[in-house]
């Protein structure tokens, strides 16, 4: 049998060598332009230096006014929403927050620790977080029927 496709070790190998070869090509352009840099620094000494930027820092967000039991409160319904309305009523009740409460309510669900999370990625985390309890309830409500069925 003619098997076009290469075992699974075999990409892996192909895909790591392939790597490797870019790192080295990359390092040599890097290395090259390092010394036409220098060159070109010593043949016009008045080139001008290339300063590296400092990296521009997002604005800071101010933090969100909500407690944690407000924002507890906030996921419970969230929750409710979602149950009852589908994705469009998560979709409806994430409209109404501001971006620090969502931010927030994400940091508080535990998707992120980090204050640098985008309104979209906070979003969706939090998304993730109510399919969980959503599910978690599921489970709650079928497993006592579950739970003995031989009947002892």
């Amino acid at each position: 049998m003619n098997n076009e496709f290469n075992e699974p070790m075999e990409e892996l190998r192909h895909i790591a060598e392939e790597i490797s070869l870019l790192r080295r090509d990359i390092q040599t352009a890097s290395t090259a332009l390092g010394r036409i840099e220098r060159r070109l620094k010593a043949a016009f000494p008045i080139y001008p230096v290339k300063k590296k930027e400092p990296r521009k820092n997002r604005t800071e967000r101010t933090v969100s006014s909500k407690s944690a039991q407000e924002l507890q409160s906030i996921f419970d319904d969230l929750v409710t929403q979602t149950q009852s309305s589908g994705d469009s009523g998560f979709a409806a009740k994430m409209v109404q927050l501001s971006d620090e409460d969502v931010l927030s309510l994400a940091i508080e669900v535990g998707v992120s620790s980090k204050n640098r999370l985008s309104r979209n990625k906070a979003t969706e985390g939090v998304r993730k977080r109510v399919q969980e309890a959503m599910q978690l309830q599921f489970e709650k409500k079928t497993s006592p029927q579950q739970k003995n069925p031989a009947g002892g």
